[in-house]
């Protein structure tokens, strides 16, 4: 059995027909006709009922496309997972970027163009990843630094540095009746359907804005579980929804598709920093690091001094930087 075989069974189911798949594939629908026929042969079964309507496949048709699809599926992304680590491979600093952080925060595209800048002849390996999956890479020294969500940077071997501490605003449609200015009370979430995150990372008695939701009190009315933060921001817009986000997401999102409002009562915060390896840094990486730290002096400069207009909402301020 090879893999065209498969490619060639899997085209025939979802095209219903012999001559459709051939067509789908750029081969002769007799070269295709008879490698069905030598995978049936191979199997010691049928795996289509034919007729002059096209084919259907069989029960065990039926079956074999699902496990042969997903072979397929998981062969893709392995050619995928090794064309990117072939490109990256001489690469001389490994970085690793948490889901959103780049279109949040400009400080992180003014250090690597700054970097780039004076270091024309370096090239960056970029990852992006749940932040659990990257400290976990830098854990195993795949990684040289990160920036992430979340601190969980727990061994003695990595560096981190707390950029800040974002509050969770609520995020709301401006066709909701809660897209009106001034904080959110309690009382108004109670039974509102939410775009949910769910958390694929942690359980529920681990994730930490569930808690803390409970803790006051609210069990949230999850209307839609979104696998991502891209999706919990599209499904909050496109249903005319709402949702809870750290205040970043104003950063990301065009203006005028949601309203913010900030949750002074909620407590939770969600942290960024930034990890590194503390003892395996290229001079390179090195270099990359201090610049960094730079842009990241510049960002928190910018919160302290008032000119970070995101990082306060209605008179509640949104971000708390380290002491």
């Amino acid at each position: 059995m090879e893999i065209r075989h498969l490619r060639y069974f899997v085209a025939a189911v979802e095209q219903g027909s012999l001559q459709s798949a051939a067509q789908r594939l750029n081969v002769a629908q007799p070269a295709l006709s008879r490698r069905i026929r030598d995978l049936e042969a191979t199997l010691g079964c049928e795996l289509f009922q034919r007729s002059s309507r096209g084919i259907v496949p069989t029960r065990a048709g039926y079956a074999f496309y699902t496990d042969a699809h997903a072979m397929l599926d998981m062969l893709n992304r392995s050619a995928q997972r090794t064309r990117r680590l072939g490109l990256q491979q001489d690469r001389e600093v490994r970085f690793g970027i948490a889901h959103g952080t780049p279109r949040k925060y400009a400080f992180l595209g003014a250090a690597m163009g700054q970097f780039a800048t004076d270091n024309p002849e370096v090239g960056i390996a970029f990852t992006r990843g749940s932040s659990y999956a990257l400290v976990g890479e830098l854990d195993e020294g795949a990684l040289d630094m990160a920036l992430l969500y979340e601190r969980r940077a727990d061994t003695g071997r990595l560096g981190e540095r707390l950029i800040h501490q974002e509050h969770y605003v609520l995020a709301v449609h401006p066709a909701n009746p809660l897209a009106r200015s001034g904080p959110v009370e309690l009382s108004e979430l109670v039974g509102r359907a939410l775009v949910w995150l769910a958390r694929t990372d942690l359980p529920d008695n681990l994730n930490p804005l569930l808690l803390q939701l409970r803790r006051h009190g609210l069990e949230p009315t999850i209307g839609h579980l979104a696998d991502s933060p891209e999706e919990q921001l599209d499904v909050a817009v496109a249903s005319a929804g709402i949702c809870l986000t750290p205040a970043s997401t104003m950063l990301a999102v065009s203006d005028g598709q949601l309203d913010y409002r900030p949750l002074p009562w909620l407590g939770t915060k969600l942290d960024l920093a930034l990890a590194w390896s503390g003892d395996t840094l290229s001079p390179a990486g090195v270099r990359l690091l201090g610049e960094v730290h730079t842009a990241i002096d510049r960002h928190q400069a910018a919160i302290a001094s008032g000119k970070a207009d995101w990082a306060s909402l209605d008179g509640h301020s949104l971000i708390d930087l380290p002491d």
